[in-house]
């Protein structure tokens, strides 16, 4: 049997419209997965009162009762193998403090199934600000506090104290997007992502980091409103989650947890050059002016911009303090589709669609289809390449 895990973020409702992960749950359970979508801290409902009245114990500020998220998931779990289930794979996406809680329970499973072949998908996993040690993912016995349900699931599944930050072999793929964006959440401790490529988390075992000019959220943004109405910057937000849909398919096809539903090329493509496009114009998504491109920064030529002190400028963030490793991917893999790609999916695609794109402008422009986002960006890499 195989079974997929949704962690969403701080405050999210996991069934919310505005969000992507029921597009994904659909695409997974054509496959035959059993699926459970968790909200985030904040939104988890756990208990009520003797009137009916939600009294939750959790918090969208602190991330205070995420271990009683993770322990549901894992109970559920526990509860199909009682059954008579076998565990053949298990998928587990989380978004912002949900991706955080999707490596904890990918560490529980390599204590209870470690059999189980596990893919994870992080989205921006941060550890979040946690005052007084009540949110914490530090699973140090030395720490102060009321620890409730961590040390529960510590002591239950075997963690290590480094389980946050960690990932093993029965992982088959650890795939994760990095958001790099403008906001001050970025210099409040907590909210610096965790990656591999940041040297702060320990991965043994194959793993994919792609980087994602954004906020925080957009990776998971489906373009809808929260009633399931078109976003009037439907268009901008959409282009988010349909490169990190077509990662995310990308990767469950390739490590064979399941064919799902491919996104068209064309369409992807397209997406990149439109975040790409923005980003270059200074704009964060949906028109916000950021007056920073992160794209630009990572230019070799651009004026080492991120050797400046973040805490200096106006617009503050990880962008900033990080330089890309993926925007100039290309450049020892072809020099001459040298370009502001936005990650090194972004370049496979491109490099992938090109010849169908020379078949495209070949075409009467009233017969093509909507190239306007990929002639934009292709016109910007002949003028500074």
């Amino acid at each position: 049997m195989k079974y997929a895990i949704f962690f969403a973020g701080s405050g999210q409702k996991a069934r919310d419209a505005s969000l992507i992960y029921t597009q994904w749950e659909a695409g997974l359970k054509s496959l035959g997965y059993a699926t459970l979508l968790l909200d985030g801290v904040g939104e988890f409902e756990t208990t009520k009162n003797w009137l009916g009245f939600k009294t939750s114990q959790t918090s969208k500020a602190t991330g205070k009762g995420w271990a009683l998220i993770v322990r549901r998931a894992m109970e559920w779990l526990e509860d199909e193998v009682r059954v008579g289930n076998s565990l053949d794979k298990v998928v587990i996406v989380g978004m912002s403090r949900g991706g955080v809680q999707a490596v904890v329970c990918a560490n529980c499973l390599k204590t209870k199934y470690g059999h189980a072949p596990v893919f994870v998908f992080a989205i921006d996993p941060v550890q979040g600000w946690h005052p007084g040690n009540q949110g914490s993912f530090d699973m140090r016995t030395e720490r102060s506090g009321s620890r409730g349900t961590r040390d529960e699931l510590r002591t239950d599944y075997s963690l290590q104290e480094n389980a946050p930050n960690t990932l093993s072999k029965n992982v088959q793929r650890y795939l994760s997007v990095i958001m790099q964006f403008r906001g001050s959440q970025r210099l409040i401790p907590g909210f610096t992502p965790q990656s591999p490529s940041l040297q702060n988390m320990t991965v043994d075992c194959p793993h994919t980091v792609y980087e994602l000019p954004g906020d925080h959220s957009t990776g998971v943004d489906s373009g809808l409103t929260t009633n399931g109405s078109a976003h009037k910057q439907s268009s901008s937000r959409n282009a988010r989650s349909l490169v990190t849909t077509d990662m995310f398919y990308h990767w469950l096809r390739k490590e064979r947890f399941g064919d799902v539903g491919q996104v068209d090329d064309f369409v992807v493509v397209d997406a990149y050059c439109r975040i790409a496009n923005e980003d270059l114009a200074g704009v964060q998504f949906d028109n916000k002016k950021s007056g920073f491109s992160f794209l630009m920064a990572s230019h070799p030529g651009a004026g080492r911009s991120f050797e400046a002190n973040p805490m200096s400028r106006f617009h503050k963030g990880r962008g900033h303090l990080v330089q890309s490793t993926q925007v100039f991917a290309a450049k020892d893999l072809n020099p001459s589709m040298l370009g502001y790609y936005v990650n090194e999916r972004h370049f496979e695609l491109y490099k992938a669609f090109t010849p169908r794109l020379q078949i495209e402008m070949k075409k009467p422009p009233n017969q093509r289809q909507h190239l306007s986002n990929i002639i934009a960006w292709i016109n910007r890499n002949k003028k500074d390449f």
